[in-house]
C-alpha cells in the first residue's frame, strides 16, 4: 500500500469501524478516550483502534466485516486487507497482593502504550455538565476498572509490563476532581512512584490548572509529555459539547498552559485533542491546527466515537457518509504537521505516541511523500 492508501484505510477504519464475529470481545465499555474498539496493526505496522459496530450501528456507519483467517494473528478486513491483531498481554493475568487484577489498573493501548485513567470520575458528571461524549465513570461502574488507582498499584503494573517487554511508554490520564490542581497532584505522586522503578517515558493528560506551576511540578516529577485537551477548535461546538470544561477554561487559559508546557517539554511533546465529527467548522479546525502546530503543540485530530453511556450514544457524527471529504481534511492536517516539522512518531509518550485513534501519523507520512 502506498501512503495515500494507508491514510484512506485508517480513516475508513476509524470512521466506519468494523463488524466482528459473534461472541468476539468488542473492547472496553467505558473510561477516558474512545471506547468500544479493538487494536490491530495496519500494513504499515502502526496501530489502529478499530471501533466495533453491531446491528443498526453497523448499518449506519457502513461497517465492513473484520474476520479471522487460518493464521492466528492475521485478520481480513472487508475481504481484502490483512490486519494483524495485537495479542492480549500476559500481565493482564496477574493481580496485586490485594487481589486487584492488573487489567483493572492499566491496559495496553495500541501496540506498546500502557494507559490508565488514574481517577475514574469527574466533577463535571457531578454537576451535570460533563462532556457529552464522555464515558469516564462507566468502566468503574461496570467493574472493568476501579475508581482510583494507587501509585504503588500503577508502578507495579508498569514493572510487570516492562518485564514482559510489551510497552515503550506510559499514559496517565484523569477525570477532573474538585480541586484547583485539576488532578495534577495525584499525577505527580504516581509519576514519582513509577520513577522509583522505571525510566519509561510517561505522558500525562489533565485540564489546565489555575496555577501554571503545577505543570512544572508534573515535569519535575519525571513526566516526558503532556496533553491538555481543548476537544474542539470550534468554540460554539466546545460550549455545546463540553459545557463544564468550556465554562472553566476559556481558550486563553489553554493557550497560556500550552506555551508554559512547551518551555518545559519541548515541541511535539505538548498535545491537544481536537475531535472531528461534532458539527464543527472544518475551516476553523484547520486554522487552529495550523496555529498550534506552528508553535509546537501537536494537534491530535481524531474522529469522535459516540459510546453507550454518554449523552451522544445515539449521535451520528457529521463525517458519516463523507469518506472522501474526511480524506481531504486529514490530508490538510498532514500538510500542516509536515510543514511545521511535527512528526507524531517522534513524540516521547502518550496518546500522540500511540496514535491508535487518530490518522495523524498516516496523514504526516502522506504529506512527507508529496
Amino acid at each position: 500500500m502506498d501512503a495515500e492508501e494507508l491514510l484512506a484505510l485508517k480513516i475508513r477504519l476509524l470512521t466506519q469501524g468494523a463488524t466482528l464475529p459473534e461472541n468476539e470481545w468488542p473492547g472496553r465499555r467505558g473510561g477516558a478516550g474512545p471506547v468500544g474498539g479493538r487494536y490491530f496493526l495496519l500494513p504499515n505496522g502502526r496501530a489502529c483502534g478499530v471501533p466495533v459496530r453491531t446491528g443498526e450501528s453497523a448499518r449506519i456507519y457502513n461497517s465492513a466485516p473484520l474476520e479471522p483467517t487460518d493464521r492466528k494473528d492475521v485478520w481480513l478486513y472487508d475481504g481484502a486487507v490483512e490486519l494483524r491483531m495485537i495479542p492480549r498481554p500476559r500481565f493482564y493475568d496477574l493481580e496485586t497482593k490485594e487481589g486487584v487484577p492488573y487489567h483493572k489498573i492499566a491496559l495496553l493501548h495500541g501496540e506498546s502504550t500502557l494507559a490508565t485513567t488514574v481517577f475514574q470520575a469527574c466533577r463535571y458528571w457531578s454537576h451535570g455538565t460533563q462532556c457529552k461524549f464522555c464515558t469516564i465513570p462507566m468502566s468503574a461502574h461496570s467493574g472493568d476498572s476501579i475508581l482510583e488507582k494507587a501509585p504503588e498499584q500503577i508502578s507495579e503494573v508498569v514493572e510487570a509490563a516492562e518485564k514482559e517487554g510489551v510497552i515503550s511508554d506510559v499514559l496517565l490520564t484523569t477525570g477532573t476532581p474538585e480541586t484547583p490542581d485539576m488532578g495534577a497532584e495525584r499525577l505527580v505522586r504516581i509519576i514519582e512512584s513509577i520513577r522509583k522503578v522505571s525510566k519509561v517515558p510517561i505522558g500525562v493528560q489533565f485540564e489546565p490548572p489555575s496555577d501554571e506551576l503545577m505543570i512544572k511540578r508534573v515535569a519535575d516529577a519525571g513526566a516526558s509529555a503532556v496533553g491538555i485537551h481543548i476537544e474542539s477548535a470550534d468554540e460554539s461546538v466546545r460550549e455545546e459539547m463540553c459545557p463544564g470544561k468550556h465554562q472553566y477554561g476559556p481558550l486563553d487559559l489553554y493557550k497560556r498552559s500550552w506555551q508554559y508546557a512547551l518551555d518545559l517539554f519541548g515541541r511535539g511533546n505538548v498535545s491537544t485533542f481536537i475531535l472531528h465529527g461534532l458539527g464543527e467548522s472544518l475551516e476553523k479546525t484547520l486554522a487552529i491546527t495550523d496555529e498550534l502546530a506552528e508553535v509546537g503543540v501537536l494537534p491530535v485530530v481524531a474522529p469522535v466515537r459516540p459510546a453507550k453511556g454518554s449523552q451522544l450514544s445515539d449521535y451520528v457524527p457529521t463525517y458519516v457518509g463523507h469518506l472522501d471529504r474526511s480524506l481531504d481534511f486529514y490530508k490538510e492536517v498532514g500538510r500542516i504537521l509536515f510543514r511545521h516539522g511535527l512528526d507524531p512518531s517522534r513524540t516521547a509518550a502518550g496518546c500522540h505516541r500511540c496514535g491508535g485513534c487518530t490518522p495523524d501519523q498516516e496523514a504526516y507520512d502522506w504529506a512527507a511523500r508529496q
